[in-house]
């Protein structure tokens, strides 16, 4: 949170979960925050504020402190950028251990710099071959099928994070994720060891669709402002686009 723009997201976020879970403790893990725009518009009651040591690190902070901190069985990661204008009923998933919320098709983007935050991981070679197979090859291979997990966000269970840290550890990738493009890596890698530890996400792919598909790509809070005046929000869950 940079400006009192984006000071406007986190509060909105949190007025659209009490809509529709008014008893979920809500955890927020900031990310060096500029404390001069940082405001509650409300008092907010079951929230948790985690002031993170590790700057820049974003999309894998949510899954460095709950694999650390078992605040509930089965966590929904969101950005503070994501509103809730109708209620999903989670507790139909349960069953499931891990499901990105959105998907998109694998690709190469910044391959380099993806096998290079991959490397830090244990027993990584697996996942390494995942994210590096040329795609056009015709004996590329059903177990190395992955989807990007957009903006890493997820439905997971505490426990199977917890394998997957023991596994792979996770964590490791800490001292290598520094700026945005190494956050984008990341929907790579985590899409890659999702698909690879629970072969369900491989067929199901995501809870709500490709993101190149679900709504228009780059729809700014401004837009989002604009419909809601308008009573005319484009998703029952919508993502807005923001630049930080």
């Amino acid at each position: 949170m940079n400006s009192a723009k984006t000071n406007k997201y986190w509060n909105n976020s949190i007025r659209c979960i009490r809509r529709f879970y008014p008893y979920k403790k809500i955890v927020i893990i900031d990310d060096n925050s500029n404390l001069e725009f940082l405001t509650a518009e409300n008092d907010y009651t079951n929230v948790e504020i985690i002031q993170s040591e590790f700057c820049g690190r974003g999309e894998l902070l949510p899954y460095y402190y709950y694999q650390k901190h078992k605040w509930f069985e089965n966590a929904v990661i969101i950005h503070d950028s994501v509103f809730f204008h109708r209620r999903f009923s989670f507790e139909r998933i349960i069953g499931l251990r891990v499901l990105p919320l959105w998907s998109f098709e694998s690709d190469k983007e910044n391959r380099p710099n993806t096998l290079r935050i991959a490397n830090k991981l244990k027993n990584g070679y697996v996942i390494k071959k995942m994210l590096s197979h040329e795609f056009e090859s015709k004996f590329f291979l059903n177990e190395d099928k992955w989807n990007g997990c957009f903006g890493v966000q997820s439905f997971i269970n505490h426990s199977f994070l917890q394998s997957l840290e023991r596994k792979y550890g996770i964590s490791n990738m800490i001292e290598a994720v520094k700026c945005r493009a190494d956050r984008c890596s990341l929907e790579r890698i985590f899409g890659a060891l999702f698909c690879k530890e629970c072969k369900e996400v491989v067929k199901l792919k995501s809870l709500f669709g490709n993101i190149m598909k679900y709504q228009s790509w780059g729809y700014t809070y401004d837009n989002y402002e604009t419909d809601l005046k308008r009573n005319k929000i484009p998703k029952p869950i919508v993502k807005v686009w923001t630049g930080r």
